[in-house]
């Protein structure tokens, strides 16, 4: 993990350094641009649309970014970019544009997010070929199992983590096998991403105990960066600078 080493050596923001009260969204090409800015690794999310097209967006649909009530998975490109991101005026981004954005200034945690059951890898082939080329420090996460698994046999040369958390959302089975993350046995994940609340757990500092780096998810304020830095090796953070980052931003 020597190479990996950034993981864990600076607070990473959380789907771009957003600042909805400078009316910069979230996952938008304006808050990498300002992460590069100041030096600021971050994190991003990226889910297929109907056309192949690897879209940063976090939400199956485009409703709460755009007010578009249209699924990610059923919209093309050309449609994408008639949509703006809230009232910022900013675009729907794709992947290839935030890269060429980051050019490797800073490192980049891709969360490769897929909404619902797919046999096909067609997502991790998207994100292997679209990273395929880029030169510039770059993690891959994902709360799907299967999809830990098939990335580390596409991207041999990236660290690939599992994401951990309550996972209020799904079903109790699969709840289960994401807070105990016993795929790991079989998946050997570099890194871990679990939610902050749920630190700590012992399923994850048994894992941190192996030499597993722990990231914490996510810190908006002093308080839960104190929390974060006593249970993690380190931390996503939005909403909220933390003290690593206050003066270069200043």
């Amino acid at each position: 993990m020597q190479e990996y080493n950034w993981l864990v050596s600076a607070p990473i923001a959380h789907r771009g350094l957003f600042d909805t009260s400078l009316g910069v969204p979230e996952n938008s090409l304006a808050a990498f641009r300002r992460a590069v800015e100041r030096g600021v690794p971050v994190e991003l999310d990226v889910q297929l649309a109907g056309d192949g097209t690897l879209v940063v967006l976090h939400d199956a649909t485009l409703e709460r970014m755009t007010g578009a009530r249209l699924h990610v998975s059923r919209i093309g490109r050309v449609d994408l970019g008639r949509l703006r991101l809230r009232d910022s005026g900013e675009p729907v981004p794709t992947l290839e544009q935030v890269l060429e954005i980051i050019d490797g200034q800073v490192p980049v945690v891709i969360d490769v997010r897929r909404w619902r059951p797919e046999l096909r890898p067609r997502l991790e082939r998207a994100v292997a070929a679209g990273i395929q080329d880029y030169l510039g420090p770059v993690a891959l996460q994902s709360f799907d199992p299967l999809a830990v698994y098939r990335l580390q046999r596409m991207i041999s040369d990236r660290p690939v983590g599992q994401i951990s958390g309550a996972l209020h959302a799904a079903s109790w089975g699969a709840s289960m096998i994401g807070r105990t993350m016993v795929t790991n046995v079989v998946t050997s994940p570099d890194f871990i991403a679990c939610e902050l609340k749920m630190l700590p757990s012992r399923y994850a500092t048994f894992w941190q105990r192996r030499g597993i780096p722990l990231l914490a998810w996510t810190v908006t304020s002093a308080e839960s960066e104190a929390r974060a830095a006593r249970v993690a090796d380190n931390f996503f953070f939005d909403g909220y600078l933390p003290a690593a980052h206050q003066e270069a931003t200043t």
